[in-house]
Order: C-alpha cells, then structure tokens, then sequence
C-alpha cells in the first residue's frame, strides 16, 4: 500500500520541492537556520539544484535569504510557513489508505444494515465481514481504529448472551 500513496503524494506535488520548503519550515520549527548545502544534503539533491528552487521561492516572495558572511541563510516569509504547513497536511492527507477506507465504508454499511439483529440470524452476513477485517492490511490509523470498533461490533451481535 505505501508504494500507492507514494505515486499519488508524486502526482499531485513535485516531491523535491515541496521537501525543499518543508526542510526549511521543520528547521525554523526546531529553532535552527536553514542553509542550500545542508537542504541539499538533507533532500539528496544537487546544489544547483536547490538554489534554483530556493531563487524561484524568492521571486515569489515564500522565503527570504540574507548572507552571513559567504554562507546564504534562508527563511519562510508568512506566505511561505503557510504553504509548508498547507503542503505537510497535503502529504499526511495522501498518506491515507483510500482503498482499505472504502472497504471499511462498505462493511460498516452491511452491519449497519442488519439494524441491531444478533444471534444465528446474522450469521451468513457478519461472519464474512469478520472475514474481511481479518484480512485487512493498512497503516492507516483511522482505519484500523474503524476497523476494531466494527469488529468489536460484531461480536456483540454474535454473542447472544450479551
């Protein structure tokens, strides 16, 4: 599943560029300056590269850069930690299980269909659903707390003696 949420994370941002701003928004974060050598090692890409995103960055007013002495030190503008932080939560977002979370939507649909009923009446129904949550593989946290909270659901419904 990772490999998927990683082609969708690249579809819809261009990867080192958007590590380049979050490089610099997690150093100002953790009170340090942010400088292209250690960006570039930090991202694993060339120099000349990272100063030609970091001079596009400038131009449109996301970071602002001042030397001390012959080293160049960057920092996010307001705009700038706004569009990191928009980017961060972009990321976490297409980090998420779509797949395992339609499944999830699906099965609690079945169980919520069954409308309360319990015992052998709701076997032929919640057995496979139990199934299906047993099989299911996500590092999802919201799924997986879905996931327990059916499961926890359904046996209630098997045991009657509750």
């Amino acid at each position: 599943m990772k490999g998927i949420n990683m082609n969708m994370e690249k579809l819809f941002l261009h990867e080192k560029a958007v590590d380049i701003i979050v490089k610099i928004y997690q150093a100002e974060i953790d009170g340090k300056s942010a400088y292209p050598l250690s960006i570039s090692k930090e991202v694993g890409s060339p120099y000349s590269y990272i100063s030609k995103v970091l001079g596009i960055f400038e131009e449109n007013a996301l970071i602002e850069s001042e030397f001390e002495g012959r080293i160049r030190k960057v920092r996010l503008t307001e705009d700038g930690k706004r569009v990191a932080e928009l980017l961060i939560e972009l990321k976490k977002a297409l980090k998420m299980d779509f797949v395992s979370r339609k499944k999830i939507r699906a099965l609690e649909t079945v169980i919520q269909s069954l409308d309360g009923k319990k015992g052998d009446s709701v076997l032929h129904v919640v057995l496979p659903v139990k199934a299906e949550l047993e099989r299911l593989k996500t590092d999802d946290d919201e799924v997986i707390e879905r996931a327990k909270r059916l499961m926890r659901s359904i046996e209630e419904m098997i045991d009657v003696s509750a």
